[in-house]
């Protein structure tokens, strides 16, 4: 599994930018620009045009939480300080009626090269608002497809409707799982060749091959739906392949907006 950069568009200057503008007002950097490399091309990138001033980081803090910094210090130490539920009660009513300020996030675009199992690919395209997804199709294409198996395979998780727990089975010498899957695998590639090689049409051959088969596809989203797709799919509830895949997307994402993506994933 891999996510790969392509492209993106704007900065934190441009989410500081966007809020501003209620107000008539426009902000410009206050340092250098910052470039990377691309793990594609090979070449340099802007990354940055520059860095934002700490007042503007704080509006993007405002914009990703509801609330100015000192605000959401105090809510920090009054819940810390609190006990009593009666207490507690109306801080979190005041934490679920923040304003969502979300709007300025999605002027901004960034696209990933996402490679993935299906099951996986299933879970990550949930995420349709604010992200667009165009995936490689075998009714056209009929080029040998390739298979993910686990190193580990790991338990059910007694306490969960649907997940697993970090204990992996114990397989027997004579009851070797990962010998099975492969198997199963080069079985399903040998009939989907075979198919193909009669004559079946690609579209109805696609049917035999398992949801381990990998996918491809361009994803191309703004900064508030990958930082949405990457707290949930992160989360400790998610299937561990899929947190890998998500952990990716945010390690290309952080340098690239590096005050937005602290604000709204921390």
């Amino acid at each position: 599994m891999k996510a790969t950069y392509i492209d993106h568009m704007g900065d934190d200057l441009s989410v500081v930018n966007a809020a501003k503008v209620s107000f008539g007002k426009r902000s410009e950097y206050a340092e250098k620009p910052v470039w990377g490399i691309s793990n594609v091309t090979g070449k340099p990138f802007l990354i940055q045009s520059g860095t934002i001033s700490k007042r503007d980081q704080g509006l993007i803090q405002f914009l990703a939480r509801g609330c100015t910094s000192g605000d959401w210090e105090d809510i920090k130490f009054n819940v810390s300080e609190t006990l009593g539920a009666e207490y507690l009660e109306p801080i979190l009513n005041y934490i679920r009626r923040m304003p969502s300020h979300w709007s300025p996030f999605a002027h901004t675009a960034i696209t990933l090269h996402l490679k993935m199992p299906i099951f996986v690919a299933r879970q990550i395209m949930k995420h349709t608002t604010g992200i667009e997804y165009n995936e490689v199709s075998r009714r056209y294409v009929d080029s040998e497809p390739e298979f993910y198996v686990p190193d580990v395979w790991r338990k059910k998780a007694d306490n969960l409707k649907q997940g697993s727990s970090d204990e992996a089975v114990d397989f027997s010498e004579e009851f070797l799982l990962k010998d099975w899957v492969e198997t199963y695998a080069s079985d399903s590639l040998c009939l989907y060749t075979n198919m193909i090689e009669v004559g079946v049409a690609p579209e109805q051959a696609r049917m035999v091959l398992p949801q381990s088969m990998y996918t491809e596809v361009i994803a191309t989203g703004n900064l508030y739906a990958w930082a949405n797709l990457y707290i949930q799919r992160t989360d400790s509830h998610a299937q561990k392949e899929t947190q890998d895949l998500a952990k990716q997307i945010g390690e290309i994402i952080k340098p690239l907006y590096p005050v937005s993506w602290a604000a709204l994933v921390t």
